[in-house]
């Protein structure tokens, strides 16, 4: 078991399930709002931060890894959305929130691979020495 902390965001719990299931093993903490998400990341701090585009309530996940990016400067930040508008990848890209972005449905193996893969350039595991 990873002692990795990850917050995923997304409005539906369906998919909140999926992605749990995606990430079991890790410490997988759940919003389904932008509001819930910016209390979450007050209050802790996460390893990674997974977010959907489209939150249903007219704000979107890159707010919410865009306050990751500035209040966690280290959290390895993903997209995972079915909005397959060109523009929010660029915007995506060109804002610095993102490290990874996925359409929906994602691929298991392919999202946990990554998420391994950036959380161990980025940050060497809890209790290991530089």
């Amino acid at each position: 078991m990873s002692d990795r902390a990850i917050l995923i965001c997304d409005d539906e719990a369906d998919i909140r399930a999926a992605m749990r299931r995606t990430l079991r093993g890790f410490l997988v903490t759940e919003a389904s709002s932008v509001p819930e998400a910016f209390a979450i990341l007050r209050d802790r701090e996460f390893d990674a931060v997974v977010s959907d585009f489209s939150l249903g309530d007219g704000r979107d996940g890159l707010e919410i890894l865009q306050f990751a990016r500035v209040s966690q400067p280290n959290t390895i930040r993903f997209l995972v959305t079915g909005n397959t508008d060109v523009h929010v990848a660029i915007r995506a890209v060109n804002e610095g929130a993102v490290h990874r972005y996925f359409l929906k449905p994602w691929n298991d193996d392919q999202l946990r691979y990554a998420l391994q893969l950036e959380l161990h350039r980025h940050m060497p595991a809890p209790g290991s020495t530089p």
